[in-house]
């Protein structure tokens, strides 16, 4: 069997299993571009060919949800030319954890209200009216759209209902979906110009027939062209779930508008939506602001000259190319380090590999040069489980954090791992070691004297119309009310930023995990007057620069958190210092821990208390309002300390009489 009949046999194979489905196409679409990297027959394809045809897409910038569908079209085709051929033992060379990379959490790709009506207000044919409010406010995918007819438009609007549709969905599901009086309007209006045969398509082309799915991609594309803006038919309908949420529509009921069978893929669509985070985010920012100065308020004097900011270092020197790395270090250490980095790489995102793999190789350098000056070694077999403990035993000895020594040691059995699964023999035994036990930390915020000083200080910033003052002022207050990480801060693109709704998209953060953060009154007040003295860029241009247009750096940026410290005497203040801090502070403002988990970015809930301590005066705050609502809802007098005069408790409810302490009890006696 030969490649195209392969190939015509997997196609006939999807068809049959996924009917009147897109998956036939894009599978066979994905084979085929294998097929034309690769040329060798199916049947002697190898792991190290998907290796590099995997390499070779990261190195044209394939998204993590591109790769991951090619990698699983793949792995059917390889599974069905198998069957096919009667070589059932045959191994299939793709392995999904191997050449897929992780696609974390990702948020909902909704735009913002701004966008639409600059983008409505281009709109202006009747019958592109049409699509493009059956998408966002009917939640119709562009493929529902195309395919419907007059006659699926089942009963009109009315003051006190909503206009009916039946819709042919994925998979073939047939739902009813809604539109509102004013949205039928538009569709109504249509119409009266369209022919009035059941079987007419709504959305027609110049000759009758119902548009395709290209075709109204494509005028949607000079729309979005004229109004300036970026937007995709698929982003209406995320658009469409995340405004009906936002207004406290159960997800059950939206699930069943949007032809979900699974309430699962409804959540997908719902990440960052939820009104509660908002509304406790919003509540707690607004005590805190209730305490300091109000944001940017003029001076009646003028406001004092603030110090001078350093010259904007020069941009650093492009790092050493990687397979120059550890020209010390035989060949075969080198190989193996480099073969894993390659595969660390597909889990990273681009603007965060170089740093990732400086940090990474800095560690196996160590590791590896540490063991080499030990004992001679000449392959990676040669290393035992007893060399591995050593290293862990002499990192403890120099005084390094268990954290830091895992951190080390991971990646180098990473790479034994990975030699492993390339066939050399590495013994299991390697990879149990006794891990040393990190310490309970208490969370690095700022004392709370310290972080209003801090925040009065930068307050001052907004009161200077200079572009260092609106740059420092949004960099300050983007970390300091939204919990962003560094690399979250200097990753922002323009378009992540929702000003008029006040919240703020966090893509591709650790973990590959997407989520929203919503920005106080102050902060949107600093950003709002950064960007109005920044030129015009496209919305994928970095939020924050330089006023030369230079995007900030992660050094410079630290350096410059260091220098705002200093400026209003506060000690050791660092950039995740302030995300702990916000932790603290919100906890501190009765912000539930499991919303703070959410606006952090957490997975673990473990990790969101190691960032957030209540405090002695929170904690007795909270412990008497506690006590009040529950003496008060079981309509019970406080409990009297007052001696007692028998031997025997008095009838009083058990709670009352559980509240009497030992001491008491011996004084009555």
């Amino acid at each position: 069997m030969d490649n195209a009949t392969a190939v015509q046999r997997f196609e006939q194979y999807l068809r049959r299993r996924f009917p009147g489905r897109s998956t036939p196409v894009h599978y066979v679409s994905d084979v085929r571009q294998f097929q034309r990297f690769c040329l060798k027959p199916w049947n002697e394809v190898t792991r190290a060919d998907v290796d590099a045809f995997v390499d070779a897409g990261l190195g044209k910038g394939w998204r993590p949800a591109t790769l991951q569908r090619r990698v699983a079209a793949l792995k059917a085709f390889f599974d069905c030319c198998a069957d096919a051929s009667d070589q059932l033992d045959r191994p299939n060379p793709v392995q999904p954890e191997r050449h897929a990379p992780s696609r974390g959490d990702r948020l909902p790709r909704d735009v913002s209200d701004e966008t639409l009506e600059r983008l409505w207000r281009v709109i202006d044919q009747p019958r592109d009216q049409v699509w493009f409010t059956l998408m966002l406010r009917g939640g119709l995918r562009v493929g529902e759209v195309v395919a419907l007819r007059r006659g699926d438009v089942l009963s009109s609007a009315t003051p006190d209902s909503p206009a009916r549709l039946r819709v042919m969905g994925k998979g073939r599901k047939e739902r009813i979906v809604y539109l509102t009086a004013d949205a039928y309007a538009v569709l109504e209006r249509w119409l009266a110009e369209i022919p009035l045969a059941p079987e007419a398509p709504v959305c027609p082309n110049r000759h009758g027939q119902p548009m395709s799915v290209n075709g109204l991609q494509e005028r949607l594309r000079h729309y979005a062209a004229q109004a300036g803006v970026s937007v995709t038919c698929h982003q209406l309908r995320h658009t469409y779930a995340r405004q009906l949420v936002e207004h406290d529509l159960p997800v059950t009921t939206l699930a069943k508008l949007m032809g979900h069978t699974s309430i699962h893929t409804t959540q997908t669509y719902l990440a960052g939506a939820d009104p509660q985070v908002r509304q406790a985010y919003q509540a707690a920012m607004t005590r805190w602001a209730s305490e300091a100065p109000s944001p940017g308020t003029p001076a009646a004097t003028e406001p004092e000259p603030l110090p001078a900011a350093p010259p904007v270092a020069a941009p650093a020197s492009p790092p050493p190319t990687f397979e120059t790395w550890g020209g010390d270090l035989p060949a075969w250490v080198r190989g193996a380090c480099l073969d894993y980095l390659r595969q660390r790489q597909k889990d990273w995102k681009p603007s965060r590999r170089v740093r990732n793999s400086v940090r990474l190789l800095g560690a196996l350098a160590r590791f590896w040069r540490w063991q080499l000056a030990r004992r001679p070694l000449s392959a990676c077999g040669d290393l035992t489980r007893a060399d591995v403990q050593a290293y862990v035993d002499a990192r403890l000895a120099q005084d390094c954090a268990p954290t830091t020594i895992t951190n080390e040691v991971f990646p180098a059995l990473g790479v034994l791992r990975l030699r492993q699964e390339q066939g050399e023999p590495i013994p299991d035994s390697v990879f149990r070691l006794t891990w040393p036990k990190d310490r309970e930390r208490l969370p690095r915020d700022l004392p709370e004297a310290d972080a209003r000083r801090l925040e009065r200080h930068l307050h001052a910033y907004l009161a200077h119309d200079t572009p260092d003052c609106r740059r420092d002022a949004a960099i300050y207050f983007l970390l300091a009310h939204t919990g962003l990480r560094l690399s979250e801060l200097i990753d922002l693109k323009r378009s992540d930023v929702d000003l008029v709704s006040g919240r703020l998209r966090v893509e591709d953060a650790k973990g590959r995990h997407d989520r929203v953060v919503y920005l106080s009154a102050t902060c949107v007040q600093a950003v709002e007057r950064y960007l109005a003295g920044q030129p015009a860029a496209p919305p994928d241009a970095p939020l924050v620069c330089h006023p030369t247009g230079e995007p900030v750096s992660y050094r410079w940026v630290q350096a410059q958190v260091h220098r705002w410290g200093e400026e209003a005497g506060v000690t050791g203040v660092s950039c995740h210092r302030l995300r702990h801090t916000f932790a603290t502070q919100l906890v501190n403002l009765d912000v539930p821990v499991t919303t703070l988990q959410r606006l952090l970015g957490h997975h673990d809930l473990r990790t969101t208390q190691r960032y957030a301590q209540v405090r002695d005066k929170t904690a007795q705050q909270q412990y008497h309002a506690a006590m009040a609502r529950i003496e008060q809802a079981l309509s019970l007098a406080p409990v009297s300390l007052t001696v007692l005069t028998g031997t025997t408790l008095p009838d009083r409810p058990l709670a009352i009489a559980a509240a009497v302490t030992k001491d008491t009890l011996d004084n009555s006696l």
